[in-house]
């Protein structure tokens, strides 16, 4: 970076945008909602065995976003955000590997988590020290496109079974230097399996700026009523 981008950033302020849209979404109150019972070395060593299935992403607009998704990523590329500090292998997408990850989940967790299996949508995020993925929002419209039998509602994500819902957890026991943040919560000291609610429209971010690889998951599924 030289002086004359650094100024024109801190000119320009071209955050300020996401910033009000964020300010006024009222916050929420986040806590566990559930523990599940996993082996993170299964998973660990899932990632290993399964690592050509891995889509290897990082922060930048894509396909998949909204608009204003893609106008927030463009910001993040203009801030820094780039291959080197947001890379991540995200499995769940390539293959049948979304289907692999439920067999791992199992059907007592899924029990637990009171869903319908067939609305399942997983993913496996591993993110190395150094990386995390920006401040962002979900709005399941890619999901709405994979799974159009479910008819979901767009505005409110219900159908006549249940509402869709996107959770979160990680797959092992906090390490230093792992953070996730919904809404103005900072989530830290986690167990392996603990699960977490991320409300449609909260925002939204991991990081890792520790020692030891990230390893998460990002899980959609229509909740019965």
């Amino acid at each position: 970076m030289n002086k004359e981008d650094y100024t024109n950033l801190v000119t320009t302020k071209p955050w300020k945008e996401m910033q009000k849209h964020f300010d006024n979404i009222a916050p929420v109150n986040v806590k566990s909602i559930a523990q599940l019972e996993i082996d993170p070395h299964e998973w660990i060593d899932y990632t290993i065995k399964n690592f050509d299935h891995a889509q290897q992403k990082w922060e930048e607009p894509k396909s998949h976003y909204t608009g204003k998704g893609n106008q927030w990523a463009s910001i993040n590329n203009l801030l820094g955000r780039n291959k080197h500090n947001s890379f991540e292998l995200n499995y769940g997408m390539l293959g049948d590997t979304n289907e692999q990850l439920k067999d791992l989940l199992g059907k007592e967790n899924i029990k637990k988590l009171n869903v319908d299996p067939s609305s399942i949508l997983m993913r496996l995020i591993v993110k190395m020290p150094g990386h995390g993925i920006a401040w962002h929002h979900d709005d399941a419209g890619s999901y709405r496109v994979k799974f159009p039998h479910l008819n979901l509602d767009a505005v409110n994500k219900r159908n006549e079974q249940g509402e869709l819902k996107r959770l979160w957890w990680s797959v092992d026991d906090w390490c230093d230097g792992h953070a996730f943040q919904i809404s103005k919560t900072v989530l830290t000291h986690w167990k392996s399996g603990q699960v977490y609610h991320i409300p449609w429209g909260q925002g939204h971010a991991s990081t890792n700026f520790g020692y030891c690889p990230q390893y998460t998951v990002s899980f959609t599924g229509l909740v019965y009523d």
